[in-house]
Formats: C-alpha cells, sequence, structure tokens
C-alpha cells in the first residue's frame, strides 16, 4: 500500500511528464518491457495500448473512463 501511494504522489506531482514516465519505468520492470513492446511495434502508444488492452481481455475505453472516474 505505501508503493501505490508513493506512485500516487510521484504522478500528481510532477511538472515534468517525461521525468514522471522515466522514473515510473527505472522502477517497474512489466512497464519498461512494455514500453520496449511499444517501440518496437511501430504503433503510437495509444495504437499499442488499444491492442494490448484488446490481447489481454480488457474494455481499453472502459479502462481510460475509469482512469477518469467515470
Amino acid at each position: 500500500m505505501e508503493r501505490n501511494n508513493d506512485l500516487l504522489k510521484q504522478i500528481f506531482n510532477s511538472s515534468n511528464p517525461n521525468e514522471l514516465l522515466n522514473n515510473l519505468i527505472s522502477n517497474n520492470p512489466q512497464l519498461k518491457n512494455l514500453l520496449s513492446a511499444q517501440k518496437s511495434s511501430g504503433m503510437t502508444p495509444k495504437q499499442f495500448f488499444y491492442q494490448y488492452a484488446q490481447q489481454n481481455g480488457i474494455n481499453p475505453d472502459q479502462f481510460i473512463n475509469s482512469l477518469k472516474g467515470n
């Protein structure tokens, strides 16, 4: 739980999205692998996200709406 709180603090207190992304990637090997896969796929991040979500049985629009609090 503490780790999740630290992550949320990083996200909400960051004024530099690139720095935040680099910090998240350095602390999460799964995220690092996903970013690498996205870059090598030739797809945009949005295209990759939708494809990855659908391949894993996740409704991407529902996931996005849950992040937005809808």
